[in-house]
């Protein structure tokens, strides 16, 4: 295990997005090729939550043995994986019995998979800027994403998010998330 710990801790975090990527397109594809042509786009997104939430589960592993007041640093992130992926899950498994909506005519797939790929980026980013820059980040670029027209209020939510991500998890429950290696060379 300390050995897939440090690959995780170091290549990993390349390699394991990357293949939750290319699962994801690949899941789309085949999709778009047989019979649940439909759902494509529904299959396409929700493989790559599960794929996301495998990912992030998989990256903790890299996360150093840090315990504090009975709870460990990689603790709230597999739970909020292992959660993703069961939802994600229970979404497929509704998409290819066809007991879902099919996909609208008219869809944004380069939205998706642009969404996909900040999720991705924000993953990577973790270990070098922490939790609290990535988090503020990822929600701003989503909000620019989906089309939301107020900049001044975007900024307000990303900042009310990494707010009460501090005060929750690490005042409240003393799990302290990642601060990344840029902070920790500035000595927070």
């Amino acid at each position: 295990m300390d050995r897939f710990s440090s690959w995780v801790a170091g290549q990993g975090q390349v390699v394991l997005p990357l293949i939750g990527a290319s699962i994801t397109l690949l899941s789309w594809v085949l999709a778009r090729t047989g019979s649940m042509r439909k759902y494509a786009g529904r299959i396409a997104v929700d493989t790559g939550l599960v794929c996301i939430g495998l990912v992030a589960y998989a990256l903790t592993y890299g996360f150093r043995g840090m315990r504090f007041a009975g709870a460990s640093a990689e603790m709230v992130p597999r739970l909020w994986a292992g959660l993703l992926v069961v939802l994600a899950l229970v979404r497929l498994l509704r998409a290819w019995t066809g007991r879902e909506d099919p996909d609208p005519e008219v869809g944004r797939v380069d939205k998706v998979l642009l969404l996909m790929a900040l999720l991705a980026a924000k993953i990577v980013c973790i270990p070098w800027v922490g939790y609290y820059i990535t988090a503020g980040l990822f929600v701003f670029a989503c909000g620019l994403l989906l089309g939301y027209p107020h900049r001044a209020r975007l900024a307000l939510v990303s900042a009310i998010w990494v707010a009460f991500s501090y005060l929750v998890f690490y005042r409240l429950l003393t799990v302290p998330l990642p601060t990344g290696q840029l902070f920790a060379g500035l000595g927070w």
